[in-house]
């Protein structure tokens, strides 16, 4: 065999051995469910809660997707099923043609392309589009046998559910813990009405005075049977609560707080980044990205007598807290030596409460009742705190995690911190300018010397 005829058969056994390695490979990533996502929204990849609540799946589960041939939707709907599958095995999908299975679809009750059935030991649940939120929420409902209560107080100021106002409304809240599968609704308290017993957890949301004396004892009650409370509060709001809280081992300060380094970009002082999170506590080491706050008290826990106290958030070294009322009606503040504390400040605290017998009480304040309004709670990390907090009370530890964005980051959103910003400046418009001109120096004085 001639010399060329030799190089050409090296090149076609190593040319199919590749082919050969690059196929098996695929496979192997395949069927182990590995991939690498570089998009901004991690679209193809499940999400820590995802996987969170998959991993806590105690039963098998079956999907249906009824699918039109050529629907743009198919590959993205397959792609879900597949990598939901490969995460939790007790999950089993199948795909069907409606068109080639029409007698199928009728049983199912099935008229609409893209329609997706989960069924679990006789619960079933039906939706259009599927995305990795509405088939999580899908196979809670399946798997769970009966939804769990959140109750909103009113009557002293509070933010209201059903209020769609951008600044003060939590119509968004109420549909987020919808969709985390909880029933939501509203109480009164007072005197003669306690804290309804089938409340997996109670929200007081932003009071803006003092709660009536039977709703402050009603909550007293409630916490010393061991109930589950969150508290919101901001600055300089309701002093009986912030009394009271203080009791149960959590201290409320007037005092409000600001960073320089963390507010947003060309923004005013007071909205800014959290980005201290305790990775000791489920709640704050569940959160993927810092949250958001708008005017917000510093928080910190105190250790009571038998009780379990964290600091779950705090603010950056560069921060402090000021009694300085005026910094809400200005949007800023200078650092003032003797009358304001340095930080990092925390802004969030939980505490176990202790009981003689049953359950102990659970209890989380956070300085801040802004950053779960409607304006604020689709960015960053603020809807993984306000559900990782309410799902913690409840009992719901599986239910914790990072969940994806709502809004693509850099498309519909882009965070740019004060300190990121000055980055940014001298990068774009001193170093790299700076750096084409001696560039351009350098090559001007080299053609010189060369002649």
């Amino acid at each position: 065999m001639s010399v060329a005829r030799q190089r050409w058969l090296a090149t076609l056994v190593g040319t199919l051995a590749c082919a050969a390695a690059l196929f098996f490979a695929q496979r192997l990533v395949a069927r182990t469910g590995w991939r690498a996502d570089f998009t901004p929204e991690r679209r193809w990849v499940l999400s820590d809660h995802a996987r969170q609540i998959l991993a806590a799946l105690d039963a098998p589960v079956t999907v249906t997707a009824f699918l039109r041939a050529e629907d743009a939707r198919n590959s993205g709907i397959e792609d879900l099923l597949a990598r939901v599958q490969a995460a939790q095995p007790r999950v089993q999908y199948r795909l069907v043609d409606v068109n080639r299975n029409p007698a199928l679809a009728r049983r199912f009750g099935v008229a609409a392309y893209g329609s997706v059935v989960v069924e679990s030991d006789g619960r079933r649940r039906d939706f259009a589009n599927p995305s990795e939120q509405t088939l999580m929420a899908a196979m809670i409902q399946v798997t769970r046998p009966g939804r769990r209560r959140v109750y909103f107080t009113s009557g002293d100021g509070e933010r209201r559910i059903g209020e769609r106002d951008r600044q003060n409304g939590y119509s968004a809240a109420n549909v987020a813990l919808i969709n985390e599968l909880y029933e939501v609704g509203e109480v009164t308290l007072d005197a003669d009405t306690p804290v309804p017993d089938d409340a997996a957890a109670l929200i007081v949301a932003g009071p803006r005075r003092d709660l009536s004396p039977g709703a402050l004892a009603q909550l007293d009650a409630y916490l010393r049977r061991g109930g589950r409370v969150l508290a919101l509060l901001d600055p300089g709001d309701a002093p009986n609560l912030v009394a009271l809280l203080q009791r149960y081992g959590i201290i409320a300060s007037d005092e409000i707080i600001l960073d320089p380094e963390q507010r947003l970009f060309a923004g005013d002082a007071l909205t800014l980044q959290v980005p201290g999170r305790n990775a000791a506590h489920p709640i704050s080491a569940a959160i993927g990205t810092p949250p958001l706050v708008s005017g917000a008290r510093a928080v910190r826990s105190a250790a009571a007598d038998g009780s379990q106290a964290f600091d779950l958030l705090s603010t950056s070294a560069a921060s402090w807290r000021t009694p300085d009322r005026g910094v809400l009606e200005q949007g800023a503040g200078e650092f003032l030596p003797g009358r304001d504390t340095p930080g990092p400040v925390a802004i969030a605290a939980s505490v176990t409460v202790p009981r003689a017998e049953g359950a102990p009480g659970r209890l989380v304040v956070i300085g801040d009742a802004d950053f779960a309004s409607n304006l604020l709670l689709d960015y960053l990390g603020n809807r993984d705190l306000l559900l990782n907090a309410v799902n913690w009370l409840s009992g719901e530890e599986s239910m914790l995690g990072s969940r994806p964005p709502r809004q693509i980051p850099g498309v519909n959103q882009l965070f740019i911190s004060a300190r990121e910003g000055e980055r940014v400046f001298w990068l774009g418009a001193v170093a790299q300018p700076l750096l084409v001109l001696l560039i351009g120096a350098a090559i001007v004085g080299r053609r010189r010397r060369t002649g």
